[in-house]
């Protein structure tokens, strides 16, 4: 018997990556399916907004330290996420996504992007031609960039 996924608070989100982003799961490569650990709120058991001091989320390769600093208290329990699910997140929510203590991915420095290509997609406010394409570009830099700054510190803890 196969199992249906849970569903993933963004699956319907029209400004989902994956749907603004038709490489978005080949951008992430192997690094998709990296656990990683946060404190903050679930939706059907999967991350919906981590707790964040200062828009920073922390997230850790392991269940034993999330990075965060000792006198940030969480208001949420710790849970289990994967980098797939933590950028999902982390755009529409805006803030920085920090793994190991490190700032991998600074997705309040795209609300701009994201408030333009949704307005675009939305036909609310449509953008000049190539603009969406320069803006998803820079999008998919970003991603590449953080993806490989978590490989690399993967490694380092030995995922």
């Amino acid at each position: 018997m196969t199992t249906m996924p849970l569903p993933f608070w963004a699956d319907r989100f029209d400004m989902d990556l994956p749907k603004l982003l038709p490489d978005f799961d080949d951008l992430l490569g192997d690094t998709a399916n990296t656990p990683l650990w946060t404190y903050g709120g679930e939706t059907h058991g999967r991350l919906n907004h981590p707790s964040t001091w200062g828009g920073i989320a922390y997230f850790g390769l392991t269940d034993a330290d999330t990075g965060k600093p000792d006198a940030y208290v969480p208001g949420w329990p710790l849970i289990e996420c994967t980098w797939r699910e933590a950028v999902r997140d982390a755009w529409p929510h805006t803030y920085v996504l920090a793994v190991e203590a490190l700032p991998v991915w600074d997705a309040h420095s795209l609300a701009r992007t994201f408030m333009e290509l949704m307005y675009d997609r939305r036909g609310q406010q449509p953008l000049p031609e190539g603009r969406a394409d320069q803006l998803l570009d820079s999008v998919r830099a970003g991603l590449r960039a953080a993806t490989l700054h978590v490989q690399r510190l993967a490694a380092e803890v030995g995922r």
